[in-house]
């Protein structure tokens, strides 16, 4: 069997397309002068900020990724189609540094003619869940997808695939879970706004399992609330006195205050504390995401220990509400009432 990676390359959907039809798989986290075989080169501690964002985010494709698997290439967001391609030689390369992004590449022989839509009849359920999964890239491993992504390849290569058309029902429910979080997001946003949307996080946290809120007070250090992790596996705490932030916007976010709040709170937490989380409804802009990670980055290099910042954006927000909802429902004859109702 083939091994598979998936891949989400969002940018211009009709340009990683093209690109893909002439045999690159374009990646992002790659402005100009981020070349991963020189970035590898260097001792750690000569690492830029910049390039220490690039290097843990793509180093995948130099480590992990090589000449015989294949790649799978998710366009944009959310997945609604993906492309099948397999690695030649020589794998990886960096294109000269004329975007601002989006430099890194894997050389690739296209393995399917046209994009693949996720709802297509020849797409079995199981196989669309194990594509769908949140991440910048990963490992597709369970062996009915890997096989049934194998006769895809086939089947394309013979030109005998057959999409057999749409799966409308399905379809239908992708777009009516999209609208579902859209006003999640905006009653949330309308509901609990500035101040409130604190409480609306500390109501959230509590009916999430193995999350723990320990304290919600001002105390002008950076957070509004502290939670603890519980070990799923063993109900141990997992880490404790994790600092939270919780941001409503409205429209697109592209301030760095967010971050500077990130950062007071690991400067006024214990020297251990390694992780910091974010709750925040807006739109969030690349360059919002860009200053989130070179932030890390930079404290992580000044305080001599990794950070971390987790954002937990608005289209997680509302499936961790739909879900908290759905849960009271289920667990609640007539569905009513909740032992631990929602926000």
């Amino acid at each position: 069997m083939s091994r598979y990676f998936k891949l989400v390359s969002l940018n211009d959907p009709a340009w990683i397309v093209r690109e893909f039809g002439e045999g690159r798989v374009r990646f992002g986290w790659s402005p100009p002068g981020t070349d991963l075989r020189e970035i590898k080169n260097l001792p750690w501690d000569k690492y830029s900020p910049e390039q220490r964002v690039t290097w843990r985010y793509t180093k995948f494709l130099l480590e992990r990724v090589s000449p015989g698997d294949r790649v799978l290439v998710q366009p944009e967001q959310l997945m609604e189609r993906f492309l099948i391609g397999e690695v030649i030689a020589p794998g990886y390369a960096f294109a000269p540094g004329t975007l601002k992004d989006f430099n890194h590449l894997l050389h690739v022989r296209p393995l399917t003619p046209s994009p693949i839509p996720v709802n297509s009849k020849a797409v079995s359920a199981a196989l669309k869940h194990d594509l769908s999964k949140r991440g910048h890239y990963y490992e597709v491993y369970p062996e009915p997808s890997i096989q049934e992504l194998d006769r895809l390849v086939e089947a394309a290569q013979s030109s005998t695939l057959a999409l057999g058309g749409i799966r409308s029902d399905e379809d239908t429910r992708d777009k009516t879970l999209k609208a579902i979080k859209q006003a999640i997001v905006k009653e949330i946003s309308r509901q609990w706004p500035v101040h409130d949307f604190e409480r609306f996080c500390e109501s959230l946290c509590n009916t999430l399992d193995y999350v723990e809120v320990k304290e919600r007070k001002e105390r002008g250090k950076g957070w509004d609330l502290i939670v603890r992790l519980i070990n799923p596996l063993t109900n141990t705490v997992l880490m404790e006195d994790i600092p939270v932030q919780c941001k409503n916007y409205a429209g697109a976010v592209d301030t760095p205050q967010p971050v500077d709040d990130l950062e007071r709170c690991i400067r006024n937490s214990s020297a251990d504390t390694t992780l910091a989380l974010l709750f925040i409804v807006g739109d969030l802009t690349d360059q919002f995401r860009k200053h989130v990670q070179l932030r890390q980055e930079t404290l992580s290099i000044e305080l001599g220990r990794r950070i971390t910042f987790e954002v937990i954006d608005q289209e997680r927000i509302a499936e961790l509400y739909a879900r908290v909802v759905g849960k009271a429902l289920r667990e609640t004859p007539g569905g009513a009432g909740a032992t631990k109702p929602p926000p």
